[in-house]
């Protein structure tokens, strides 16, 4: 994978199997965000698991969380894909490969310019791991819909974070269930990278007179 284009950066940020201390969020290399707060992407759910329509039916899960659970990032799903590679095409895609990346259980790799967000591409690495749907019968693998929220908040801009409460927290348990409900950390971060509309000030110190016939 090489960048395309002198200013344009080619990032990769991945989850895998270890552990670390705690503290708060951090944002990707550069700080680079989105110029908007939501972004389109499609699905490739061809894996060796589970049927494409629950892998489908978990990524979309696990990549709505941030809107539903912060406000402040909205991922719109748009259907489905035959793609299966990582490349600067200016699709935001996600997909599972049947490949080991070392311990990572998914990888993020994004593109970037003058700051500003131009793809994000997930890769499940689905030679490695095995993953499940929904919230039971998992054994040694990995819930979509929790693997999925912590790369999408990779895709949105969000680095690791040293808080082992944290979605963005980088390692995960084996059939572990928290990443898919975010902890105050992610929620601030994505709200610092992404701060809501400012309200004009409430007037203070005004009088209120009627006028009477």
């Amino acid at each position: 994978m090489r960048p395309v284009g002198a200013l344009v950066t080619a990032m990769a940020a991945a989850l895998a199997m270890w552990s670390g201390d705690s503290s708060a969020y951090s944002f990707s290399s550069g700080n680079a965000r989105w110029p908007q707060a939501q972004t389109p992407y499609v699905v490739n759910a061809a894996n060796l698991d589970l049927s494409p329509a629950l892998a489908d039916a978990a990524v979309r899960a696990g990549a709505a969380v941030w809107q539903q659970q912060s406000g402040a990032f909205n991922f719109v799903y748009s259907g489905s894909s035959p793609l299966g590679a990582v490349d600067n095409d200016l699709i935001n895609l996600v997909f599972f490969r049947n490949a080991a990346s070392g311990n990572a259980i998914a990888t993020t790799y994004w593109w970037s310019s003058g700051g500003r967000i131009l793809e994000a591409d997930i890769v499940f690495w689905d030679g490695s791991f095995q993953f499940f749907s929904g919230s039971s019968g998992c054994d040694g693998g990995f819930y979509i819909e929790d693997i999925a929220a912590h790369e999408f908040g990779h895709a949105l801009g969000l680095g690791h974070s040293q808080s082992s409460a944290a979605t963005m927290f980088p390692s995960a348990s084996y059939c572990d269930t928290a990443l898919r409900n975010l902890d105050q950390d992610d929620i601030a971060g994505v709200r610092a990278l992404y701060p809501p509309p400012s309200l004009p000030p409430t007037p203070t110190g005004l009088r209120i007179v009627g006028v009477g016939h």
